[in-house]
């Protein structure tokens, strides 16, 4: 979405919830044209909800009014095809640094559950927890989120290393995963991370070793470096045979990308 809107105007930096109110039609347009290239999940454009920048760029009752209007418009778009789903998207508070003093989870919980509850009133048919980078704060807003009563998704943004995907302190993908498993996750997995042989042995192992669905959304790149969408389904085609289950992309994913995973899907029978 974020990198959609700045092919359509945004300024880089400028968070893209400011448009749900300024430029609606704009965030309608994005999930539109995913839903007519075959989408079946949207995640709501509300990347900073759980973020003080958010409150901070657009002042009080911005988490409130941003997460009500980008239920509306994913809604509004859903509806055009049967049986697509909203998400009610947040990234991470980005309190939480690498090595550093761990933030209180009372801290994490008080940015977090505000915008969980938002979406949930809001009417999404599921959280997603996304670009998770640190174990604590993903198991706080995880803990946030489950408290809504809905199903919830989370996604770690991690690094390929010697053939393996880890986070930035060097844990690896797979205690991770499990962690979010067991303390409630309906689905775990990775986004924003490349698709290669690092994804494809990471979805190996989750067909054997997670008891909730596999996702993998990675970035076919930022503006000026983006993966033709044949190029990018491609690459992701052997995660998808090694057992991923939820198949998206991230960041420079336009709707030609959503369209070319979705003829993938097809073609792996595994639509």
């Amino acid at each position: 979405m974020g990198t959609a809107l700045q092919a359509g105007g945004l300024a880089a930096g400028a968070l893209p919830e400011a448009w749900l109110l300024a430029r609606p039609a704009e965030v309608l347009a994005v999930h539109a044209a995913h839903v007519e290239a075959g989408a079946r999940l949207l995640l709501t454009c509300t990347f900073n909800a759980a973020s003080p920048r958010l409150a901070h760029a657009l002042g009080p009752g911005a988490v409130a009014s941003c997460c009500a209007a980008a239920v509306t418009l994913a809604r509004r778009a859903a509806a055009a095809a049967p049986g697509v789903l909203v998400a009610g998207a947040v990234g991470p508070a980005a309190l939480a640094v690498p090595g550093g003093t761990a933030p209180d989870e009372a801290s994490l919980l008080a940015l977090a559950a505000p915008a969980l509850r938002a979406l949930a009133a809001a009417g999404v048919d599921l959280l997603w927890l996304e670009s998770q980078y640190d174990a604590r704060e993903a198991r706080a807003a995880l803990r946030a989120a489950l408290a809504t009563g809905l199903p919830v998704g989370v996604t770690f943004t991690l690094a390929e290393r010697d053939g393996r995907l880890v986070a930035a302190d060097g844990q690896p993908a797979e205690p991770l995963l499990q962690a979010a498993a067991r303390a409630g996750a309906a689905a775990v997995g990775v986004n924003c991370v490349a698709a290669g042989d690092g994804l494809t042995a990471l979805a190996a192992w989750a067909s054997t070793a997670l008891p909730v669905p596999f996702v993998v959304k990675p970035s076919p790149g930022l503006p000026g470096r983006v993966a033709a969408p044949g190029a990018f389904a491609a690459a992701l085609a052997p995660a998808v045979r090694a057992g991923a289950t939820l198949v998206g992309g991230c960041c420079g994913a336009t709707s030609g990308h959503v369209g070319a995973l979705a003829a993938m899907l097809r073609d792996e029978g595994a639509w």
